[in-house]
């Protein structure tokens, strides 16, 4: 095309003459038709070619900010959540929706290259742990959703080793695994004691039992103890089969298993009218007391000790990341006794946003 237009534009110089006006109106005139005409079937062939028109310099080739949005919108999020994601999409220069959506790996890597652009280029440390807070919630609630899986409708349906809460009568917890499922019944581990030995829970007694399937799908079921059995010489408690599986609500926030020491204090919370007020102090005991901390989450975790606090009571916990030391505080929502000691479960009720943060990223790998 180029060409063509260079060999016309020296064919009408041959005809232009300066001091005849309208021969240089010709003139002009035939070189803007033949540019507008080049134009026409630059932009003709860019669009049958499928490349589109590119207006700018500053957005990058290929990309739509309402394709990425609606594709978005289909994975679950909403329209604040979409334009949240865009704009990190546009920061590290994705090229299409697919890149991103193609699948949950796909959208992780970009969640974890979000996290990092986070990391190096915002403004304040708490402008960094605010946009970190919300990138961490949006990746909980698509684990939340991502790990639904199917249902479970029996308890014919668990496979061994599924680690289970047992919940007595009188709301005593104990810790346990499934180690046999058979048609007839099941086998677990016998619950321990303070000491040690296998508790007897006699024959008929009603026990509630509680599991989880994958990082957030909770059920529990009522079964009833059908005694102590012994297989190849080892002792376990038998307990029956329950088609009415109930779901628990699905658990916020991913949970990883770890092996970390840590440690806790006994915190007492006093209460004291003052001119009509109610004024609040916090008293933490010196003395702490050691522990394995056996997975952790933004909302809480599970510790592993030989002397458990009680549940509900309030606790101070102190550990180390990769990240640095870590501190918040938590109550016991309960606990459960294992072989070697008791295993608290604890909710965080007080921790700074950028605690909570570094063990979000712990949890999921961004560190």
């Amino acid at each position: 095309m180029i060409a063509v237009f260079d060999g016309r534009a020296l064919l009408a110089q041959t005809y232009w003459k300066e001091s005849d006006p309208a021969e240089t109106r010709n003139f002009l005139l035939l070189v803007g038709g033949l540019i507008f005409v080049s134009i026409v079937y630059s932009i003709i062939k860019r669009i049958a070619s499928g490349k589109g028109i590119t207006l700018g310099t500053g957005q990058q080739r290929g990309f739509s900010g309402s394709a990425f949005r609606r594709r978005a919108e289909d994975f679950g999020f909403s329209s604040g959540e979409a334009e949240f994601l865009e704009f990190y999409a546009r920061k590290l220069a994705v090229t299409s929706p697919q890149a991103v959506f193609g699948s949950k790996a796909q959208l992780d890597a970009f969640m974890r290259n979000a996290f990092k652009y986070i990391e190096r280029h915002a403004d304040t440390e708490e402008s960094a742990e605010e946009q970190k807070h919300q990138l961490f919630g949006l990746r909980e609630a698509l684990g939340a959703r991502s790990s639904s899986g199917s249902a479970i409708r029996s308890t014919k349906q668990l496979r061994t080793k599924t680690p289970l809460s047992i919940v007595t009568a009188k709301e005593a917890h104990y810790s346990s695994i499934l180690v046999v499922n058979e048609s007839r019944a099941m086998y677990l581990e016998p619950a321990l004691d303070a000491f040690g030995t296998p508790i007897r829970f006699g024959y008929g007694s009603r026990l509630t039992i509680y599991f989880y399937a994958g990082s957030h799908v909770g059920y529990s079921f009522q079964s009833k103890s059908r005694g102590m059995v012994d297989i190849d010489g080892k002792k376990f408690l038998s307990i029956s089969h329950s088609d009415k599986i109930k779901p628990l609500p699905a658990r916020r926030h991913q949970r990883s298993e770890v092996h970390i020491s840590g440690r806790f204090y006994l915190v007492h919370v006093h209460a004291a009218k003052d001119k009509g007020k109610v004024v609040k102090t916090v008293q933490v005991e010196r003395a702490a007391v050691a522990g394995i901390i056996t997975d952790l989450s933004g909302g809480g975790l599970s510790m592993q000790t030989m002397s458990p606090a009680n549940a509900g009571e309030f606790v101070k916990l102190e550990f180390e990341l990769e990240s640095g030391k870590i501190s918040a505080y938590a109550t016991v929502v309960r606990v459960s006794r294992t072989r070697t000691g008791a295993l608290m479960h604890l909710k965080f009720v007080r921790a700074a946003r950028k605690t909570i943060n570094e063990i979000r990223a712990m949890v999921y790998g961004y560190e």
